[in-house]
């Protein structure tokens, strides 16, 4: 114990020292200006001195000004603080004996509270500014402030204005976005570490803008946009771990928004791109359908009445496939007036005894909803038949310690610098390799030809955020749920 009170003594005792020595080289450096100033003082205000003796002392100021550079050069490990000496250098200054540099005190004073005045409204006037400005360019935004569920989600209007800084990327007015189950996985951390890898600057954090998917007006584009004028309207989806949508304003790179159709509104087409980008990755990618063609294959989808569930009945049943859902009781009239073949009913009895009297499926989708035993599921599921979710599933990535997590950070990075080597999209991890434009487009094309419908369930206003949160969890909603902005 005794050494080691003696080992701080030590480190107190040496921390004095430098502290002290600080200290003084502050005096002296203090005292050797005011003396230096007194001297300039004396040649500029001497009675005897006129225009052409000053213009003489102006040009010796740069000469001057090396002196007293060179002076607290050498003085600086030599300094001795003394504050009467400091005290007495102020004093000359003021008031100096042979009467040569004569200043009043009342002046001083008055020059002196001048300049702290001075300084203090520049202070405020510059914190007025920046809050002006911040406020100026500030926009309203619905985000996860915390982790805890939809608790931590309100509507703020002080959100950061994006503004573009690449030259592909557009600026666009946010007019409606819709929500989506994975918004209220992210409001329990879903996807925050690659958030916070593949994100820069204050989006790799909370807090976190929600929203998957938007519709809106292009107001400014980057030099590189070809695909895009001002004034365009679009369709925008983007990955879980980017930066949402649910904001006035939003930017996003070209390649993520498609022109929108012109012949639903603003409100329904914005429930399209993400579910429509699930549904079709499902379908064409993840599945044994191919893309076009489902003739003579039977598929059943389960909970029929979300936002993917009703885009994967209108593609199956135009690709002239054999569709089978199960929803709750009051979805069964949208779902046929659909399409579907057969509506099974989740009206709380067996599932597996209402699926008896059926063939197997070449394919079966979940897509969330009321929860449904895969295993019992997969018993109607023919040989090397697909079973294929669109539900956001826990990502192990989001509960990995500081060792792991560290691992799984450098393995993103190297394949980050991998990517970017080769010029590969960045926004191809997990369900970003699903936000495919093209996907958006096709469909997009569908709902022109009048092949494809939208259906949304309600829409609120961004201070009803969440009422609309608990909607999207509801068993009985059926279809979209929308955020309109504008």
């Amino acid at each position: 114990m005794d050494e080691i009170w003696f080992h701080l003594s030590n480190q107190f005792e040496a921390l004095q020292i430098q502290s002290t020595l600080v200290a003084h080289q502050g005096q002296e450096w203090a005292s050797v200006c005011l003396k230096q100033t007194r001297e300039l003082f004396y040649k500029l205000f001497n009675n005897n001195l006129n225009r052409h003796h000053l213009k003489d002392v102006l040009q010796h100021v740069p000469v001057w000004i090396e002196r007293i550079w060179k002076h607290l050069q050498y003085q600086y490990y030599s300094a001795h603080f003394n504050i009467i000496g400091l005290y007495s250098q102020v004093k000359d200054v003021l008031d100096d004996e042979d009467n040569s540099f004569l200043v009043a005190r009342r002046e001083f004073a008055f020059c002196l509270a001048g300049l702290i005045v001075g300084i203090v409204i520049g202070y405020y006037a510059g914190i007025t500014w920046g809050q002006m400005s911040n406020h100026v360019y500030s926009i309203k935004a619905i985000v996860c402030h915390h982790y805890i569920g939809i608790k931590g989600v309100d509507l703020t209007d002080d959100a950061e204005m994006p503004m573009i800084q690449k030259s592909n990327e557009i600026l666009v007015q946010v007019k409606a976005a819709s929500l989506n189950i994975v918004d209220t996985k992210i409001c329990y951390g879903y996807s925050k570490i690659y958030r916070r890898l593949l994100n820069s600057g204050k989006s790799r954090g909370l807090p976190v803008t929600l929203g998957r998917d938007c519709t809106g007006i292009v107001i400014s584009i980057g030099q590189r946009v070809i695909n895009f004028d001002i004034g365009d309207e679009v369709l925008i989806a983007v990955p879980s771990w980017a930066p949402g949508t649910m904001a006035e304003y939003i930017v996003v790179p070209e390649t993520q928004a498609v022109k929108r159709p012109k012949i639903f509104s603003f409100e329904a087409c914005a429930s399209l791109p993400y579910s429509g980008c699930l549904a079709w990755d499902a379908l064409v990618n993840r599945s044994v359908i191919e893309e076009g063609n489902a003739k003579g294959k039977r598929v059943l989808i389960c909970s029929g009445s979300t936002p993917v569930g009703l885009i994967l009945t209108q593609l199956v049943k135009l690709w002239g496939g054999y569709v089978v859902t199960v929803c709750r009781p009051n979805a069964i009239p949208r779902l046929q007036a659909l399409g579907a073949d057969w509506v099974i009913s989740l009206d709380g009895t067996d599932i597996e005894e209402k699926l008896r009297p059926s063939k197997k499926f070449d394919a079966i989708f979940y897509t969330g909803g009321e929860r449904i035993n895969e295993r019992v599921l997969r018993k109607w599921l023919i040989p090397y038949g697909s079973y294929v979710s669109t539900v956001p599933e826990q990502l192990t990535s989001d509960s990995l310690g500081f060792i792991f997590g560290s691992i799984f950070a450098g393995c993103v990075r190297i394949k980050l610098l991998v990517q970017y080597i080769f010029g590969f999209n960045m926004h191809q991890w997990k369900e970003g390799a699903k936000i495919n434009m093209t996907y958006v487009q096709a469909l997009c094309d569908l709902i022109d030809a009048d092949q494809l419908q939208i259906v949304v369930d309600k829409v609120y206003r961004p201070q009803n955020i969440i009422q609309a949160l608990d909607h999207i969890l509801d068993a009985d909603a059926i279809g979209s749920t929308v955020i309109r902005f504008q």
